[in-house]
């Protein structure tokens, strides 16, 4: 069900890239774009983002945390708060290794883990340098998407030997719910900018 839903929200992805690319694949953020006319500008900008995510709760939270005022910065939040509960969970992993001296099939699913939250965290630290470098949405909805498949990684890892039960399926959840926010609120901030631009048509930079 959670694939399906991502490649649902990939191919929602394609079409802002498709509008983008016919401006000359603009950038993520832009900073030269006047912010006055913005879809998502005003005081309701940040809860109407998050009416449209999956998880509303956790993005709630995210508006929650100091210097979160606009899209851009509401995005950053939710990849610092991504990463760390990807670290957190790696570390959680590892230490249940140590503890048990995990062999067999259940060493072989905590390593998948451990990889797949390292994975997590690089995607998602290309993703902000992307994002702070104003990269194209092509690279960045690329990073971000890789992010939540490795964030799926443990889950996976788990269904290869379903007599298994997973020690970590607390972990697992709320490290893909997080993730999950990430990719969900990239598509609304860049639906938004996209419908931002094509109003305000050309602009010099």
């Amino acid at each position: 069900m959670e694939r399906f839903i991502v490649a649902s929200l990939l191919l929602l992805l394609a079409s802002v890239v498709g509008v983008e690319g016919r401006m000359g694949c603009a950038a993520v953020f832009d900073n030269s774009m006047p912010t006055n006319h913005g879809v998502l500008i005003g005081g309701e900008e940040l809860p109407r983002i998050c009416d449209q995510v999956r998880f509303k709760t956790i993005c709630r939270g995210f508006t929650k945390l100091p210097g979160v005022a606009t899209p851009r910065q509401l995005l950053l939040a939710s990849i610092r708060v991504a990463s760390d509960k990807a670290k957190e969970a790696k570390l959680r992993v590892e230490e249940y290794k140590a503890r048990t001296h995990a062999s067999g099939p259940m060493e072989s699913i905590s390593d998948t883990c451990s990889k797949g939250y390292d994975d997590v965290v690089q995607s998602l630290e290309e993703t902000r340098q992307l994002i702070e470098t104003n990269g194209t949405s092509f690279d960045l909805n690329n990073k971000v998407s890789d992010a939540v498949t490795h964030a799926g990684d443990c889950t996976t890892g788990f269904e290869d030997f379903p007599d298994i039960k997973s020690p970590f399926a607390a972990i697992q959840q709320n490290v893909y719910r997080v993730v999950d926010n990430v990719f969900n609120i990239a598509v609304v901030v860049q639906q938004a900018e996209a419908h931002q631009a094509k109003l305000l048509g050309p602009h010099v930079h």
